[in-house]
């Protein structure tokens, strides 16, 4: 069996506080990072930085669609409560907010070439960072973040802001469509994205563990 889902309705709460080894609290803050146009309703999470080799590649998607529309993303930032040296807001989690349905069950998220049974114990599928950012893209943005990347100043400054501020945006102005950014909470690694679904099966989310919070002491009262 693949592993459970992060207990995101506990990450995504305003004020949720989790203590880390070294004593200190972490505090949750809710925000949403902007408005993400899928105009193809398939979604595509990855390495900002990570080139894009095949643009016309709709593989890189999930095989879950949702209407075509913009979409809140939220963004779960972990903030000390106490100043750190050296240390920065994170963000732990962040999620495609599809619909208002309380989400009921949670499956992974994902591509065409990807099955659950094929897993291993305690694994998943997720997508890998090596420059400790993210981001969420409709299919039909990968052309547009190719570019981005060989002409790296636009990119340059969004992964700038998203070290000040956890997250940023590209936009495309040929289409309007764009691009959001954040901060990976752990830094490097692999991400595994969750479909959350309500009562009667339809989507309400996805959801993407950064799993920064399982490494913490756990939450408290």
């Amino acid at each position: 069996m693949p592993i459970s889902p992060a207990d995101f309705s506990a990450i995504f709460k305003e004020g949720a506080r989790y203590q880390w080894p070294s004593g200190d609290i972490l505090r949750i803050e809710l925000r949403e990072a902007g408005k993400l146009q899928l105009p193809t309703g398939y979604l595509v999470a990855r390495d900002n930085s990570t080139s894009v080799i095949e643009p016309s590649d709709v593989t890189q998607a999930f095989v879950d669609r949702v209407s075509s529309g913009g979409y809140p993303v939220v963004l779960a930032i972990a903030n000390f409560e106490k100043p750190v040296y050296g240390a920065r807001p994170r963000v732990a989690a962040a999620k495609v907010v599809i619909s208002q349905a309380v989400t009921v069950s949670w499956e992974p998220a994902l591509r065409p070439s990807q099955k659950v049974a094929d897993l291993a114990p305690d694994s998943f599928y997720g997508f890998p960072v090596d420059s400790g950012q993210g981001c969420y893209l409709d299919v039909s943005l990968l052309p547009f973040l190719q570019a981005a990347q060989r002409d790296e100043t636009q990119l340059d400054i969004a992964r700038d802001e998203v070290m000040e501020n956890c997250h940023a945006e590209l936009t495309d102005p040929q289409t309007g469509g764009n691009v959001l950014l954040f901060d990976c909470g752990m830094g490097d690694g692999l991400y595994p994205t969750w479909t959350g679904r309500a009562a009667d099966g339809s989507i309400t989310c996805f959801a993407t563990d950064l799993e920064l919070l399982s490494h913490s002491s756990g939450s408290l009262p």
